[in-house]
């Protein structure tokens, strides 16, 4: 989630085409880590879009690139625990309890569901290894997915997650050690489809622009009005002092 610091400067000034540019940045970010965070589309939905709302109306408070980015990474997380229950449990034991259901939904209806196979039949390793996933505590889970998803070390981590960078290298060293030990020899493997299945919830280039889009013109909307008002403003002004002038001489 780099922003060049060029678009930073027009997206900071309101000016359209940096909003857009800013906004299609971040973006495919803000979607992957809210889906992998929640597991389903209709409960992450909800966080993607309160999170390009509140960046919107953020942008000019900014001081710099960094600071945007590192805005949208935290409040991603945060709106993600708040929608998909995610803080239940920001600490504690780092035993798995993978093997029950997670939020009321099967391995299978996962978003980051990666057991399919040229057979047809799902791979129970597969399975079992997303719904440890899902068992883990939330701070360990968020660790290891936005670790091996969006390649975040443990400062970045500290960022997103709200903590120091040393909490969050424990809770991702704890989640690893955790998966490692029930997927056993199979891990690597494991954790290859699971990086896989959250790069492939990148939205499509194609649908990307017209989101960002829709979003920048709400958050132009409310400048726009405002300058239309000044001028409407600055024109009774110019018309009154003109009729003062005509009457009075």
């Amino acid at each position: 989630m780099e922003i060049p610091p060029g678009i930073f400067a027009r997206a900071r000034k309101l000016k359209r085409r940096g909003v857009e540019e800013l906004f299609a940045i971040v973006y495919p970010a803000i979607v992957r880590m809210a889906l992998a965070l929640c597991g389903t589309r209709p409960v992450a939905q909800p966080v993607i879009d309160r999170v390009m709302r509140r960046g919107a109306g953020r942008l000019a408070d900014w001081r710099d690139e960094l600071t945007a980015a590192r805005w949208f990474l935290h409040h991603t997380v945060l709106a993600a625990r708040e929608q998909c229950g995610g803080a239940e449990a920001s600490g504690g034991s780092a035993r798995l309890r993978g093997l029950k259901k997670a939020h009321s939904r099967e391995a299978g209806d996962d978003l980051l569901d990666f057991s399919d196979q040229p057979s047809g039949a799902p791979d129970p390793r597969a399975i079992a290894f997303i719904r440890a996933l899902r068992g883990l505590p939330a701070q360990q889970r968020e660790a290891v997915l936005l670790h091996l998803g969006e390649g975040l070390n443990a400062r970045l981590l500290g960022v997103a997650m709200d903590c120091s960078t040393d909490a969050a290298q424990t809770h991702l060293d704890a989640a690893m050690a955790a998966l490692r030990s029930l997927a056993g020899a199979e891990s690597e493997l494991l954790l290859s489809g699971l990086k896989g299945a959250y790069g492939r919830l990148t939205p499509a280039a194609e649908a990307i622009f017209p989101a960002v889009r829709r979003i920048s013109a709400r958050a132009l909307r409310p400048r726009r009005i405002r300058r239309s008002l000044w001028g409407i403003g600055l024109a009774a002004a110019a018309t009154a002092g003109i009729m003062a002038w005509r009457k009075w001489g």
